[in-house]
Formats: structure tokens, C-alpha cells, sequence
């Protein structure tokens, strides 16, 4: 057969794999959309309702026509890792696109309804909406609920449906925060999904028992195990009891840590968790924010010392697990503070966690780096030494990939504060927001809102997404030469 017509054919077949990935894709969010969708009907509603049923059934549509392709078979379906990282993409673009219509049922334009379900589905937790206390329950579920399952029900569900081979499985699930320790994606999915599940269900039942209504618990549990930040009070947890308060910032803080891990518990008890070496990370820099806003609370904000720790703490587990929830105006804190919680932001939660950020293995590998450089001064120019991240060596292509994803970081940060400051926006404020959405943290210094101008809004929706899916994949995804037709060579 001549090769042009034998690219022809291989470039059909991969069509037809990411085709069938899509469509299953599709049915998933159509079975997602049915939830909220049961719970508008029952809140009473129906025009809601009658939104997300409208919306399922185009997506069951969409999905069953691109099943009947021919020459499809699911059997056989096993993406490469340029469609895989194409495919975790269009995820999150598909889950917040087909949402859009439904959140305009509270009363906003389209513009700012995908700014808040592209801030759901990314769990980022930046909001256009005010008078939430008044606001309808159906829609406070919506958002709630697209919150918890883009923390990790879609790059879970994902990986379950469309891997089949184990190392495109694994590389799917390490871009989107995920490192595979099992055999097989869906073994993987099924074991962290239920550790998720158990979580949220331990944070609803918790959060009810400290005082809080048992709706309004569902509200503030479903984003704080998915470390989204949504809450159904326009003062997020301000109003809220202070064992409520203590809770949510426990399960925030519990979500941050790598959800595998707790697989593994059963088997080998508690102590897996403190001897990996990210927790340990995790718990001393939460105890480092919260020492520099304790004083800066007291210092600069003349607040005693009961309320400055309390305050510091909860903010410091909100800012490193990259939750939205808030205890007081952000917007009102010293500049200092917000520069504390700035880096606390972009560096996250630990890898496998629903926490965005960099994630805090990367600032193990950079900072083993710098340990490596300063032994070499020490040894012979011969000597051979490794740096070592939980006693497993640091590999080149994970030294590269981190310094790739900092630079690539720094790039979309730079950017997007360039486009606040030309548009006139207070400089600290317009850093803060852009770091905080691109770090899917969803803490705000007040500029998010209606009144922002519309390409700020964009501004930050590209941001939110890049931080999410992670830069490349979103690259990858907008670059369709890189994985329509295109195969990998092993």
C-alpha cells in the first residue's frame, strides 16, 4: 500500500480513538449533570432543572452519535500520551462549557457564567456572585457539585474510562496531579475515588455535627474535600461556628495530602503518611505561614494574639491547600500577608491531592537541587552523588519537567499581570489575583467580581484552566498538530 495512503488510514484510526474517548467523555458528563439536576427538581427549581435535563440529553446525544463511528471499538480504545494529555484537556474545557447555559439561571451573563464554572470545575473558587445567603439553593448545589467532582471525579473517571496501557495511564495521571502506584488506571481510579468519596463523606457528616444545617453542610463539604473554596455566604466562613470552621480547615488540610496514601493505610498503618516526605512538607510550611501571619496580624494589624493565630492558621491551611474559604477580608490584609500567602499559593498541596499549585514535590526537586550543588563544593570533582526525593533518585526528565512547568508558570503569571496593570489595575491586588487563579486557590483581594472588566475575566479563566490541567496539556490541546493524527514513536 503506498505510505500516503497508509498515513491516511493511521491518521483515521487515531481519530477514532479520540472520538471514542470523547463520547465517552460525554456520557460521563451527562451522568454528572443529572445530580444537580434531581436536586434542583427538588429544591423546587424547575427552570433549573429543566436547564441541566436539557443539557444531559444533548451530551447523551453527542456521546451515543460518536459511538455508532465506524469502524470504532471501545475494546480496543488506548490513547497516547499527546491524546491523553488533548483528551484531560477538553475535560475540563467540556465540563465548564456545558454548564454554562445552567448557571446563567442565576441571573448572570454568559461571560460570567463560565468564569464561575470554569472556577468550579478547576476548583479554584473565584466568584462573580454576591448575595449568596439569598441566593437559590439549586444553584449553590450546582456549584458545589461541580466543585467536587472536577476535584478529582474527572481526572479519576477519566483515566478510568479511556487507559488502557499502563504507561499512558501514567503519564495522564501525573498531569493532572496524579502519581499511578497500582497496577492498572482503573484499579487506581476505583481505590483513590473511594478514599474521595469516604473523605467527603467523613467532612458532611463532621461539618453537620459542629453545628452547621445539614444542606449548608453539604454546601461547605463537597468544595472543602475537593479544596474548591465555593461557600454558600458571601463572607465565606466567617459567619460559620468556630468547630465548623475548625473542621473544614482540617478536612482542606487532610484533601491536600496525596489520596493514595490513605489506600495504603489498612495495610500499613498511620505511619505511611508521616514518613512520606511531601506530608512532612506540607504540615512545616503550613506551620511557617501561619507563624509569619500570626505576626503580621499582630505587628501590623494590632490584633491580640488568640485572634491572630487563629485567623493565621485557618488562612495559612486555606492559601497552601489552595481552598477559596476565608475567615476575614482578604482584601483588607497588610501587603506582607499578601505576599506570605502568595507563595503559599503557588507552591500547593502534595502530588495525588485535590490542591493545586506547583505542587510540593517540585520544590523538593529544586531544593535537593540546590543541596546537591552546595555538596559538590565539598567531594571530589569525580564523585558521584544523586539527589533523592523519599529515597527515590531524582531523575533527569522530572528535573527537567519541573523547571519547564516554573518557567512556563512564571511566563502566564507575568502575562496576565501585564494585561491587569495595562488595563489600570491596582498593581499588588492584580498580582495576587492572578496567582491565586492560576494556583486554583480561589482567595481574592477584591477584584474579582461583576464589575471586572470582561478581558480581566478572561484573563482569569485562561489562567484558572492552565493551572488545572497543567500548562502543557492545555498547549498541547491548543496545538491540534500535536495529537490529531499524530503518533507517538516509542
Amino acid at each position: 500500500m503506498p505510505e500516503p495512503a497508509v498515513q491516511v488510514l493511521m491518521h483515521a484510526a487515531r481519530v477514532r480513538v479520540v472520538a471514542g474517548t470523547l463520547a465517552q467523555l460525554l456520557v460521563m458528563l451527562a451522568l454528572l449533570s443529572a445530580v444537580p439536576a434531581a436536586a434542583a427538581l427538588g429544591l423546587g427549581s424547575t427552570a433549573l432543572a429543566g436547564r441541566l435535563a436539557v443539557v444531559a440529553g444533548v451530551l447523551c446525544v453527542l456521546g451515543f452519535l460518536l459511538l455508532r463511528l465506524p469502524g470504532l471499538d471501545l475494546r480496543r480504545v488506548d490513547l497516547q500520551w499527546n491524546e491523553a494529555l488533548a483528551v484531560t484537556a477538553l475535560a475540563f474545557l467540556l465540563a465548564a462549557g456545558a454548564m454554562v447555559w445552567p448557571m446563567m439561571a442565576a441571573g448572570i451573563g454568559p461571560l460570567d457564567a463560565l468564569l464561575e464554572t470554569v472556577s468550579a470545575v478547576t476548583t479554584t473558587g473565584l466568584t462573580v456572585l454576591h448575595g449568596l445567603e439569598s441566593a437559590d439553593p439549586a444553584v449553590l448545589f450546582l456549584r458545589a457539585w461541580m466543585q467536587w467532582y472536577g476535584g478529582l471525579g474527572i481526572a479519576v473517571l477519566t483515566a478510568a474510562l479511556i487507559m488502557r496501557h499502563h504507561t499512558s495511564a501514567r503519564r495522564l495521571l501525573e498531569t493532572t496531579g496524579e502519581r499511578l502506584t497500582s497496577a492498572g488506571a482503573r484499579h487506581h481510579a476505583r481505590t483513590v475515588f473511594v478514599v474521595y468519596a469516604g473523605l467527603t463523606a467523613l467532612a458532611v457528616a463532621a461539618v453537620w455535627a459542629a453545628g452547621v444545617a445539614p444542606f449548608d453542610a453539604v454546601l461547605y463539604a463537597l468544595p472543602a474535600a475537593a479544596t474548591g473554596g465555593f461557600a454558600p455566604a458571601d463572607d465565606s466562613l466567617a459567619g460559620l461556628p468556630v468547630a465548623a470552621i475548625g473542621v473544614l480547615t482540617a478536612v482542606c488540610l487532610l484533601a491536600a495530602v496525596s489520596l493514595p496514601l490513605y489506600a495504603r493505610v489498612p495495610s500499613r498503618g498511620l505511619g505511611v503518611l508521616w514518613r512520606d516526605e511531601e506530608v512532612h512538607m506540607l504540615v512545616a510550611l503550613v506551620l511557617l505561614v501561619t507563624l509569619a501571619l500570626m505576626l503580621i496580624g499582630q505587628w501590623q494589624q494590632g490584633l491580640d494574639w488568640p485572634a491572630a493565630l487563629g485567623h493565621g492558621l485557618a488562612i495559612g491551611v486555606f492559601a497552601q491547600t489552595d481552598t477559596g474559604f476565608s475567615t476575614t477580608d482578604i482584601a483588607a490584609l497588610p501587603a506582607a500577608a499578601l505576599l506570605v500567602l502568595m507563595l503559599s499559593m503557588t507552591i500547593g498541596g502534595c502530588t495525588g491531592s485535590t490542591a493545586g499549585g506547583l505542587k510540593i514535590v517540585r520544590l523538593l526537586v529544586l531544593l535537593r537541587l540546590v543541596q546537591l550543588a552546595l555538596r559538590r563544593t565539598a567531594v571530589a570533582e569525580r564523585a558521584v552523588l544523586n539527589a533523592r526525593v523519599d529515597d527515590e533518585r531524582v531523575e533527569q526528565d522530572m528535573i527537567t519537567g519541573a523547571l519547564q512547568l516554573l518557567t512556563l508558570w512564571l511566563a502566564v503569571l507575568l502575562l496576565s499581570w501585564l494585561v491587569f496593570l495595562l488595563h489600570g489595575a491596582p498593581a499588588l491586588p492584580s498580582l495576587f489575583e492572578v496567582v491565586s487563579a492560576t494556583a486554583n486557590a480561589g482567595l481574592s483581594a477584591g477584584l474579582t467580581g461583576p464589575a471586572l472588566a470582561p478581558l480581566l475575566k478572561a484573563v482569569l479563566i485562561v489562567d484558572m484552566l492552565f493551572g488545572r490541567v497543567e500548562i502543557v496539556a492545555m498547549l498541547v490541546l491548543l496545538y491540534p498538530p500535536t495529537w490529531i493524527g499524530r503518533r507517538r514513536k516509542t
